[in-house]
C-alpha cells in the first residue's frame, strides 16, 4: 500500500488545537503533522489574523482582510513560517501535493517557497481561485499591482518547473450558478496575461490553479503519485 504522510498548516491556536485533537481520535499521529503558524515568504516574526467565528477556516491575515467589521476577530501574535524551512525538516524529499487554503496569502507562501521549487522538489501545486484573488485584489500599500502579482506567481511557478492550468472542478456540491464553462474541464495556461485573467473575471467555488512538475529524467518528482495520477484527476 501507499504510505501516507501529510502535513497540516494551520494558523489560529484554537483551531490548530481541534486538529491535533482529530489527528489522534483517528489514530493518525505519526502520519499527520500540525504545525500551528501561519505560512508566509518570512520565517520569523509574528502576523496578525482576523476571522469570524464558526468561519475558522477563513481565517485571513489583517493586511489582507482590512475591513475587520461586526463580528469579525482579530488574532495578534501568530508565529509564521514558510515551506523552505519547515517541510524539510519535517520530511526530507518531495512534497508530492501542496494543497494551499491561505486565504491570499497564496503568493506569499509560494515566495517562501523557492529553494524547494528551485530543487524541483515540489511536485503538484493547488490554489482555490477565489481564495488567491484576495491577495490578487489587496489595496494595502507595499501589495504588488494586479499583473505585477499575476506575473511573479507566474514567475515562480515556471522557475519551479512547473506548467500551468486552470481546473474546473465538477460541481458536486450545487455551488456553482450562471457559469456556462463544463466541468470536469482542465484548460493549459501559456503566460502570465492568461493567469491575470483568470484572477480578474469571474471565479467560483471548485475553480483551481494547478500547477505540475515537469517531466524530466532522473527528476526528484520522478516516482511522485501526484504526477503519476496527474491524467486521471485533471483530464490532462
Amino acid at each position: 500500500g501507499v504510505s501516507s504522510f501529510a502535513v497540516g498548516y494551520e494558523a489560529l491556536p484554537d483551531a490548530s488545537d481541534l486538529f491535533h485533537q482529530s489527528v489522534i481520535v483517528n489514530r493518525m499521529d505519526g502520519r499527520v503533522v500540525v504545525v500551528p503558524k501561519a505560512l508566509t515568504s518570512r520565517a520569523e516574526g509574528t502576523v496578525s489574523m482576523v476571522y469570524y467565528p464558526a468561519r475558522n477556516g477563513e481565517a485571513t491575515l489583517a493586511r489582507v482582510h482590512s475591513q475587520c467589521g461586526e463580528g469579525c476577530v482579530q488574532w495578534p501574535g501568530v508565529p509564521r513560517v514558510t515551506l523552505d524551512l519547515s517541510w524539510p525538516a519535517l520530511r526530507p524529499g518531495v512534497l508530492d501535493v501542496l494543497k494551499l487554503s491561505v486565504n491570499g496569502e497564496e503568493l506569499n507562501t509560494m515566495r517562501g517557497a523557492r529553494s524547494l521549487l528551485a530543487k524541483r522538489q515540489v511536485c503538484l501545486v493547488m490554489m482555490h481561485v477565489t481564495k488567491v484573488q484576495r491577495g490578487w485584489q489587496d489595496p494595502q500599500d507595499g501589495a504588488p499591482p494586479r499583473f505585477q502579482y499575476s506575473s511573479e506567481l507566474w514567475g515562480i511557478l515556471q522557475d519551479g518547473g512547473m506548467d500551468v492550468a486552470l481546473h474546473l472542478d465538477e460541481d458536486v456540491t450545487g455551488q456553482v450558478h450562471d457559469d456556462p464553462r463544463p466541468r470536469p474541464a482542465t484548460h493549459r495556461l501559456k503566460s502570465a496575461e492568461e493567469l491575470d485573467a483568470i484572477f480578474d473575471g469571474p471565479a467560483f467555488p471548485h475553480d483551481y490553479v494547478v500547477a505540475r512538475q515537469r517531466a524530466q529524467p532522473a527528476s526528484p518528482c520522478e516516482g511522485s503519485a501526484a504526477l503519476r495520477n496527474y491524467g486521471k484527476v485533471f483530464m490532462a
